[in-house]
């Protein structure tokens, strides 16, 4: 038996081999670029989930921040106007209540700032 080695079916079946090859290559080729890309989805999905997560504690924050100045606005709002020709014990009466209302407001300010910097 002899075999031509340059009949059609011969070299269409190499063709073909060399055909399968070359997908069978790309088909790789673009299953390695799927997964880089892949990979860099779930890397951007962890960013935006920890961005996320960092909005809702600022939001938070400003909340706090924002509902702490209402209440301190309230609060200046109600002290009386201080009277310069009141006795001593009136004034210093009145100095002992806004001491109170700045210590309140600078431990609250130095609070923000500790966590802040954390």
């Amino acid at each position: 038996m002899h075999i031509k080695s340059c009949s059609p079916e011969v070299v269409q079946m190499s063709r073909q081999a060399v055909t399968d090859v070359d997908h069978s290559s790309r088909l790789q080729s673009v299953a390695g670029r799927f997964e880089h890309v892949r990979a860099l989805a779930d890397a951007w999905q962890r960013d935006l989930q920890v961005a996320l997560v960092q909005c809702q504690d600022f939001h938070h924050t400003i909340d706090n921040l924002h509902e702490w100045l209402r209440c301190i606005d309230v609060r200046l709002t109600a002290v009386d106007p201080i009277d310069l020709l009141a006795s001593q014990s009136e004034l210093c009466k009145k100095h002992s209540e806004l001491k109170v209302l700045y210590m309140s407001a600078d431990l609250r300010v130095l609070g923000f700032y500790i966590s802040h910097e954390s």
